[in-house]
């Protein structure tokens, strides 16, 4: 998974402090602003290439949902179902269907998807 990167208690970075994901600090102020999501809660970031990917980077599916960020629907190769267990958010890879495993809540990855 993904890696959120916390943003400093106070909003500031340390003079000369270095943008190092994962580090103390405010969102990078060395990195241009295109570069950085932020995610759900306020606190947390992720790179922007981060947000739309069908993954759960920000933990709580705010890079991946509504009202934080507005996603394009499920693509051809994914399966859309109303909430998924933990990794994905409301889209899976048709890979993952009918492989006797749950990642729908509504189990329609293995009982309605028609596979890849």
């Amino acid at each position: 998974m993904n890696k959120v990167f916390p943003q400093g208690h106070n909003g500031n970075a340390a003079a000369g402090t270095k943008a190092v994901p994962g580090g103390a600090g405010d969102v990078p102020r060395s990195l241009p602003s295109f570069l950085v999501a932020h995610c759900g809660d306020p606190a947390s970031w992720i790179y922007a290439d981060q947000k739309c990917d069908g993954i759960n980077s920000c933990g709580d599916c705010s890079d991946e949902l509504s009202p934080v960020t507005v996603c394009p629907p499920c693509g051809p190769g994914w399966w859309h179902c109303p909430s998924t267990v933990f990794k994905y958010c409301d889209c899976i890879p048709r890979s993952l269907c009918r492989d006797r495993v749950q990642h729908c809540s509504d189990w329609s990855d293995e009982y309605s998807c028609p596979g890849p």
